[in-house]
C-alpha cells in the first residue's frame, strides 16, 4: 500500500487498477460484457445485411428504371404514357449509418413515384417492409444501446459499495491514506470502461463496412458524434447508479431500485409520453385516410369525367377534333386530374399537421426521459428518423415540379416521345441534407444528457460525504 502515497490522480487510478483485477475474476462481469459483446456484434451484423439488402433492391430498382422504355431508338410513346402511367421512382439511398440504427426506416417509404400529375399520396402510399416486422421492430445497434446497456450497466453497479462496507472490507481499504470518494472514483472509471468501449469501439470498426457510399470524412463526423450520444447517454445511467448506492441501501434495495428507474424511464415514461401525445393529437387510421381520400376525390373525378364525356359526346369521331381538340381534351384531363390531386393534398395536408403537432409535443416532453432524448439523437446522427424522411419527400416535390414542367406542354399538345427526349428528361438523385442542420438539432439535446449526467454524478459524490460505514 506504499504506492497509495502519490497524488490524488495516482491513488485513483491505482484503486482503479485493483479494482480491475476484481471485476475480471467476477464470473457474472465476464457474462455482462459477454452478453454486451454479443449483442452489439449480432445487431451490427443484421443492421450491415439489412442496408446491404435495401441496397441491392434500390440498385435492381434503379437499373429497370434506366431502361428506356422503346423497343427501337426510333419508336416513339405517348407523352402522357411516360409522363404520368410510367412516370420516375423517386428512391431514397439507405441512410449513412442505417447498419446501426433502423429508426423510422420500416414505417417511412424510401421510394415515391413521381409522375406529372401528382406524387404518390401519403395514404396511399405502399411500404415493402413486413407487416409483422415493423409491429416486432428491429434488433440494431440503437436498440441495444438504449435498452440493454442501461440494465448492464445497473448489473455491474448495484454493488458499488455495499458488499464491502457489510463486511467490513470497506473500513480497511479506508484505514489506508485514501478518501471513500476515491475509492468511488476509482470503481467507476473502472466500470464505465468496461461497457463503454466496446460500445464506442464495434459501431466504429464497422462504419466503412456499413456505408460504403457515404463520404469517408462525414461518416468520421457522424460516428463521433454517435460516439458522443453515447457517452452522455451512458453517463446518465452511470449518475444514476452512483447516487442510488451513495444513500447507502442494501445492494438488493440497490437493484430493485435500479430496476425501477429504468423501468420508469425506458418503458413506462416513454409509454406515457406516447399515450398523451396519442391523446391530445390523434392520429386517424390508415383505413380512414383512404375512405376520406376516396371521398375526397370523388367529385373531383365525377366533374372531370363528365366534362370529358361531354367533350365526347360533342365529337364522337376522331376526324372531327383535330389539333386544337386533342389538346383541349388533354387540357380537360390534366385539369381533372389536378382537381384530384389537389383533393388528395388537402386530405393529407390535415394528417401532416396533426404530425408536426405531435412530433412538437413528443420534442417538449422526452426530457421526462433520458432514453427518449437519447433515441432521437441517434435516431438523427444515423439518418434514420423523421427529418430524413420529410427532406427526402419534399426534395421528391420539387423533383415533381421539374417532371411535370418538361412532360406538361408536350402531354396537353398530345405529342409522342423520342428516345433522346426521354433521356434528356429531368431524373431525380437524392442529395443528402447539410450535415451542419443535423448538427444544430442534436445540439441541445445532447447538451441536456451531458448536463443531467453531470448533476447526478455531482449528487452522488456529494451523497457519499454522508455514506454511513
Amino acid at each position: 500500500m506504499a504506492r497509495l502515497r502519490q497524488g490524488y490522480g495516482g491513488q485513483v487510478l491505482f484503486l482503479a487498477r485493483h479494482e480491475w483485477r476484481v471485476m475480471r475474476a467476477n464470473a457474472i462481469v465476464r457474462l455482462v460484457v459477454a452478453v454486451f459483446g454479443i449483442a452489439l456484434v449480432g445487431s451490427t451484423m443484421l443492421g450491415m445485411a439489412r442496408a446491404e439488402r435495401e441496397r441491392t433492391t434500390l440498385a435492381d430498382y434503379e437499373n429497370r428504371q434506366g431502361a428506356l422504355p422503346f423497343r427501337t431508338p426510333a419508336s416513339r410513346l405517348g407523352a402522357d404514357a411516360v409522363a404520368n402511367e410510367r412516370g420516375w421512382l423517386a428512391m431514397l439511398p439507405p441512410a449513412p449509418l442505417a447498419h446501426l440504427a433502423i429508426g423510422q426506416g420500416d414505417v417511412y417509404p424510401n421510394y415515391i413515384k413521381v409522375t406529372a400529375r401528382s406524387l404518390d399520396a401519403l395514404v396511399t402510399g405502399d411500404q415493402i417492409e413486413h407487416p409483422l416486422s415493423v409491429a416486432s421492430g428491429q434488433f440494431d445497434v440503437a436498440f441495444v444501446i438504449l435498452f440493454l446497456y442501461p440494465l448492464l450497466i445497473f448489473a455491474v453497479s448495484f454493488d458499488l459499495t455495499a458488499g464491502e462496507r457489510d463486511r467490513g472490507t470497506l473500513r480497511m481499504v479506508l484505514s489506508q491514506p485514501v478518501t471513500l470518494r476515491q475509492v468511488v472514483a476509482g470503481k467507476m472509471i473502472v466500470r464505465v470502461a468496461l461497457l463503454l468501449v466496446p460500445a464506442i469501439v464495434l459501431p466504429f470498426a464497422t462504419q466503412f463496412a456499413g456505408a460504403p457510399q457515404y463520404a469517408a470524412g462525414a461518416r468520421w463526423e457522424r460516428m463521433l458524434l454517435w460516439s458522443i450520444a453515447v457517452i452522455a447517454y451512458a453517463s446518465v445511467w452511470h449518475g444514476l447508479a452512483l447516487v442510488v448506492n451513495a444513500r447507502g441501501l442494501k445492494a438488493p434495495a440497490n437493484a430493485l431500485v435500479l430496476a425501477g428507474l429504468w423501468l420508469l424511464f425506458v418503458v413506462v415514461g416513454p409509454s406515457a409520453v406516447n399515450l398523451l401525445i396519442a391523446t391530445r393529437y390523434p392520429m386517424p387510421s390508415r383505413v380512414e385516410a383512404a375512405v376520406q381520400a376516396r371521398a375526397a376525390t370523388q367529385e373531383a373525378t365525377v366533374q372531370g369525367s363528365r366534362e370529358l364525356g361531354q367533350f365526347l359526346q360533342d365529337h364522337p369521331t376522331s376526324g372531327n377534333v383535330g389539333r386544337e381538340g386533342m389538346r383541349q381534351f388533354a387540357l380537360l384531363q390534366a385539369q381533372r386530374d389536378q382537381r384530384v390531386a389537389d383533393r388528395l393534398q388537402s386530405v393529407e395536408a390535415t394528417f401532416n399537421e396533426q404530425l408536426k403537432k405531435q412530433q412538437h409535443l413528443a420534442s417538449w416532453l422526452s426530457v421526462l426521459s433520458p432514453t427518449m432524448i437519447a433515441q432521437g439523437v441517434l435516431l438523427d446522427v444515423a439518418g434514420t428518423s423523421t427529418y430524413r424522411y420529410e427532406y427526402f419527400r419534399h426534395e421528391a416535390s420539387k423533383f415533381q415540379r421539374q417532371w411535370r414542367a418538361y412532360f406538361e406542354p408536350r402531354v396537353l399538345d398530345a405529342a409522342t416521345i423520342t428516345s433522346q427526349e426521354y433521356v434528356d428528361a429531368p431524373d431525380f438523385r437524392f442529395r443528402e441534407e447539410d450535415d451542419t442542420v443535423m448538427r444544430d438539432r442534436i445540439l441541445l439535446p445532447i447538451a441536456l444528457l451531458t448536463g443531467f449526467a453531470l448533476l447526478l454524478w455531482w449528487a452522488g459524490f456529494r451523497r457519499y460525504a454522508r455514506y454511513q460505514l
